[in-house]
């Protein structure tokens, strides 16, 4: 490793320190000696690193008194930018989940680092004059193989974020949807459904494949349980809704994605349809918040998965180590609990 990208480094290392601490301008920052526990580096490097910091104004030392801050690392000393690409389907246009770009953004701006969001169609010029002074990518959104195979041949760290497509070489950062609607189907077959109705997204939804087969992976464990499965797509209607509810309201349990559940409970309202006793959600998530602070619950016997971390955090820490750490990015699969 070059000299000078070695003490880029250790720099970077102690302005995420000095975020994780949440020191502010005229706090003490740890000893030389407590930093080179949580650095792995030499003394003189990190002593050279200090003195680079000090020098950029970031930093005061006084002798027989330690080492002061002397600005807060969101408003100077940027090292860099992180790149959140979103990227949409053709004469569309979809936003990450509320909330979670301004995480990413603060996470990263804590830390000494810009942040550009950039929402695409298609690997473009636009993209890569985006590209400049860029450590770090995020990928979130309808992502298709040939614009995979383009990011990829940057060779800059990079992850995907979310349930989207998988590519090879890019470490991607997902939820364990499959096992989370398997323990929701699971429940509710204990809780005494011998019939289960599916209502799930249309096939453009990344994640119905895996909320289709965690249902069927339970229902196999179980002999004699009746089971269907429809499609709701985003541009079909409440009276379609309707219709489902009047047809198939005779099955014990109802099975929703969320956002599709929402729009079940909304027809009920609006038509004063009975609730089913028995409602499973999967795919349940937040951004950075708690996970279910905002799901709407409809009855003590609705069972739903979720996720005590957020694919934002964990996608934040793994880039955040690839760039300051110099360690590879590997992809994580965050399991589910349940919530009744």
């Amino acid at each position: 490793m070059g000299r000078q990208l070695k003490y880029d480094q250790v720099r970077l290392a102690i302005l995420n320190i000095i975020a994780q601490d949440h020191l502010k301008s005229g706090d003490r920052l740890p000893s030389v000696r407590q930093l080179l526990t949580r650095i792995p580096c030499s003394m003189i490097t990190l002593r050279k690193s200090l003195e680079m910091l000090e020098n950029e104004g970031m930093l005061t030392r006084c002798i027989g008194k330690g080492t002061f801050l002397r600005q807060t690392i969101s408003s100077t000393a940027r090292n860099g930018k992180i790149l959140f690409i979103n990227v949409n389907r053709k004469n569309e246009i979809s936003y990450p989940p509320s909330g979670s770009c301004e995480y990413v953004q603060s996470y990263f701006n804590k830390r000494g680092f810009d942040f550009q969001y950039l929402q695409v169609e298609s690997f473009s010029d636009v993209l890569l004059k985006s590209l400049d002074n860029v450590l770090g990518i995020m990928l979130y959104g309808w992502l298709a193989e040939d614009f995979l195979r383009s990011m990829k041949s940057l060779q800059m760290p990079m992850l995907i974020v979310g349930n989207s497509r998988h590519f090879p070489g890019i470490p991607q950062i997902k939820l364990d949807i499959r096992s989370g609607t398997e323990l929701v189907t699971e429940r509710l077959i204990q809780s005494g459904a011998k019939s289960l109705f599916l209502l799930n997204s249309g096939p453009e939804y990344y994640m119905q494949g895996d909320i289709s087969t965690g249902v069927r992976n339970a229902i196999r464990k179980h002999d004699g349980i009746q089971f269907r499965e429809e499609r709701f797509s985003n541009t079909d209607t409440p009276e379609y809704m309707k219709h489902l509810i009047e047809q198939f309201g005779h099955y014990d349990a109802w099975i929703f994605e969320k956002g599709i559940y929402y729009t079940y409970l909304g027809t009920c309202r609006y038509y004063s349809l009975q609730q089913h006793r028995l409602i499973g959600i999967a795919g349940d998530y937040r951004t950075y918040e708690h996970p279910t602070r905002y799901l709407i619950i409809s009855s003590p016997t609705t069972v739903c998965s979720y996720f005590r971390q957020s694919i934002f955090e964990v996608a934040c820490e793994e880039l955040k180590k690839s760039i300051v750490d110099d360690i590879e990015i590997h992809s994580v699969t965050i399991k589910s609990e349940l919530k009744m």
